[in-house]
């Protein structure tokens, strides 16, 4: 496993001495992955600990990075908040919008890239906080409330929210598919 680590920041390393002119460089360096069922024992540690609403934020964005084995979604070191994953994934390179999920095109590619390995997340742009879920491994399952075949998820709700939950299907964390966007890392 440490080999895999150097190795990796080697690569990472390669990449953004390459990266020339005056674009922005995107570095990318793996770390160990973590299972979703333990970053939900994690994310219900950091519930059960915190001082107040503002202390477990920043776990969407942790969760997501830990869960692909990528350092991402950060400012200055620190996880983002997760009401700034949308602004942050919509400017940077790094991610791109694969579409909305009343295409089941972008459903299937959502969940083809989650089981390859590639960070998906869907963002419902609707809501005030852009909440955000993670894509997860798995096989994706017919939605008679969206019509669609939908793809699994896990989703990390701010303190006073909905219970957290992991390995259900994208429908259970929305009512319905208006505003929810697919995003992927590159």
């Amino acid at each position: 496993m440490k080999n895999t680590v150097i190795i990796s920041s080697i690569v990472a390393t390669i990449i953004m001495l390459t990266s020339c002119g005056g674009n922005e460089t995107v570095e990318t360096i793996n770390i160990e992955k973590e299972s979703i069922e333990h970053l939900l024992e994690e994310y219900e540690d950091c519930q059960s600990s915190a001082e107040n609403s503002m202390d477990c934020k920043d776990f969407t964005a942790k969760a997501i990075s830990k869960y692909y084995g990528v350092e991402d979604l950060m400012v200055d070191e620190k996880y983002i908040d997760y009401n700034d994953i949308y602004e942050f994934v919509a400017s940077s390179n790094a991610w791109r919008n694969m579409g909305d999920v009343d295409e089941q095109n972008v459903l299937n590619q959502a969940q083809k890239l989650a089981n390859e390995g590639v960070p998906v997340i869907a963002i419902n742009t609707d809501d005030e906080h852009k909440f955000t879920v993670l894509i997860v491994a798995g096989e994706q399952a017919s939605s008679s409330k969206w019509g669609v075949k939908v793809p699994v998820c896990a989703a990390f709700f701010p303190k006073n929210g909905p219970e957290p939950f992991i390995n259900k299907t994208l429908n259970y964390a929305w009512g319905d598919a208006d505003g929810i966007e697919i995003w992927a890392r590159n």
